[in-house]
C-alpha cells in the first residue's frame, strides 16, 4: 500500500495579501480515481508572510448537494488548523471509504479575519470547483449559495482574461492510502497545463480506461519557463513572480518531491520564447537547440527516477493583438523546435497537441472555439482534443 495524491495543485507565489477571509467556508470539491480507507490532506502556507488558521476542516463524500460520510480533519491532534509562514505540512491520517470515481470534498471554516497570501489555482470549470460563503460554517456538509470569487479576490476581479481563476488557500492537495499497482501521471508545464484543460480531459480518459488504477496531478504553473525564472514584468504582482521558478530548476521536487510518478508529460517552451518579446527582455531569448537541452535535462532527471516521461509540441498562439514582427520571431523558434520533437529528442513519446488545435487554414492560430478568446490559451474544447492525442496505453506502460 502507498499514498497517492487524488488530487493537488502547486502553491503560487504571488507575494502579497490577495484577499482577507472571515467567517467564510471554503469547499473544494474534486473527481477521485482511487480506492483506499484513509485519506490525508496537504495543508499549505507556503508564500505567506503572516499565520493562517482553519478553526475547522472536514472532508467527505459529494452526493447531490450535500457532503455525507464527513470526517474532522485534523493536524498534529487538533481540529483548528494553525499554519505558520511558509508551513506545508501533511494532516493526520482520517479513516474514510473512498471509491474510484468518488466526488471528493474538503470544506474549511475561517472564523476571525486571516490575510489570504498563498493560494493554488485552476481555471476550468469542468473538473474542480471552489465554492466560497458569503458567511457561516458549512463543514458540517449542508449546501450553501456560493459568491464569486471576483467578489473576495481583486486580482481575480482585475483580470481581462474571459475565463476567470478560481483560487484556494490553505489546502494543496489530498492524498489516498491505495493499492502498490496504482500509477501517478504528472502533468508538468506552463499556464496551459495549470489552467486545467488538458488535465481533466486526461484525467476522465484514464479514470474510463482504468478505473481505481491511475491518478493525475498538475504541476503547471502559469507563465512559467523552462530556462529562465519568472519574467520580471512590472504591472504584475510582485513583478511577475507568479511565474515562478525555471522548470529545469523545479522539474525534480515539483514532480518527485510528494510523489512516486510513473509518468510525466511535460509541456513548455511558449513563454520561452515569446516573453522576451513581449516584454522586452531581449537577453533572454532562447533557440530551439536550447530549448532542446532543456528538455533533455528533465528526461535525465525524470530516467534517474524510473519514471517514463513524455513530451508535446508547443502550441500556437497567434492573434491580432500582436505585431507581425512579434509572430513572425515566435513562429520561427516555435515551428522549428516542434520539428526536432516530432523528429525526437530522447521522450519516450511525443504527442502533438499543436497538430490537434492549430487552424489548417493559419497554421500561427488556434482554431476557433478551441481556446478561451486570447489566441493563446486552450478552452475545455481544446483541452479535450489535446488529450486524445494522448496515448494511454504508452503513460500506463500496458
Amino acid at each position: 500500500m502507498k499514498w497517492v495524491s487524488a488530487f493537488s495543485f502547486l502553491p503560487i507565489n504571488y507575494a502579497v495579501e490577495l484577499a482577507r477571509s472571515e467567517d467564510r467556508t471554503q469547499r473544494l470539491t474534486f473527481d477521485s480515481n482511487l480506492n483506499g480507507e484513509k485519506v490525508r490532506v496537504r495543508f499549505s502556507n507556503r508564500y505567506a508572510k503572516k499565520e493562517l488558521r482553519l478553526r475547522s476542516v472536514t472532508v467527505g463524500i459529494v452526493r447531490g448537494d450535500r457532503v455525507e460520510d464527513i470526517r474532522p480533519v485534523t493536524l498534529r491532534g487538533r481540529r483548528e488548523i494553525a499554519l505558520a509562514p511558509g508551513e506545508e505540512a501533511w494532516s493526520d491520517e482520517t479513516e474514510l471509504s473512498v471509491r474510484a470515481l468518488d466526488r471528493l470534498a474538503v470544506t474549511g471554516y475561517t472564523g476571525e479575519p486571516q490575510s489570504v497570501e498563498s493560494v493554488c489555482a485552476f481555471w476550468s470549470a469542468q473538473g474542480p470547483l471552489v465554492e466560497l460563503s458569503g458567511s457561516g460554517d458549512y463543514t458540517g456538509g449542508g449546501p450553501f449559495e456560493p459568491v464569486p470569487s471576483a467578489e473576495i479576490y481583486p486580482v481575480i476581479a482585475e483580470d481581462a482574461n474571459p475565463v476567470k481563476a478560481f483560487f484556494f488557500y490553505g489546502v494543496s492537495g489530498l492524498q489516498v492510502w491505495t493499492d502498490d499497482d496504482v500509477k501517478t501521471v504528472v502533468m508538468f508545464g506552463d499556464s496551459i497545463t495549470h489552467m486545467g484543460m488538458i488535465t481533466n480531459a486526461l484525467s476522465a480518459r484514464l479514470a474510463e480506461a482504468y478505473p481505481g488504477k491511475v491518478s493525475v496531478i498538475n504541476r503547471g504553473i502559469g507563465g512559467n519557463r523552462l530556462l529562465y525564472d519568472a519574467t520580471k514584468v512590472d504591472f504584475l504582482p510582485a513583478e511577475g513572480s507568479c511565474f515562478g521558478p525555471a522548470g529545469v530548476s523545479r522539474f525534480e521536487e515539483d514532480v518527485f518531491g510528494q510523489e512516486n510518478a510513473d509518468a510525466v508529460l511535460v509541456l513548455e517552451g511558449i513563454n520561452d520564447i515569446m516573453h522576451p518579446i513581449q516584454f522586452g527582455h531581449e537577453e533572454e531569448a532562447v533557440t530551439a537547440e536550447e530549448l532542446v537541452n532543456g528538455f533533455r535535462t528533465l528526461i535525465d532527471i525524470a530516467r534517474r527516477h524510473g519514471a517514463k516521461i513524455f513530451g508535446a509540441t508547443v502550441t500556437p498562439c497567434g492573434s491580432d493583438d500582436y505585431p507581425a514582427e512579434w509572430m513572425r520571431r515566435f513562429e520561427q523558434v516555435r515551428t522549428e523546435l516542434n520539428s526536432r520533437l516530432r523528429e525526437g529528442i530522447g521522450f519516450d513519446g511525443v504527442f502533438d497537441y499543436d497538430a490537434a488545435i492549430r487552424d489548417g487554414a493559419r497554421p500561427d492560430r488556434i482554431r476557433a472555439g478551441c481556446h478561451i478568446g486570447d489566441g493563446l490559451h486552450p478552452n475545455d474544447k481544446g483541452g479535450r482534443l489535446m488529450a486524445e492525442t494522448i496515448d494511454l496505453s504508452a503513460l500506463m506502460g500496458r
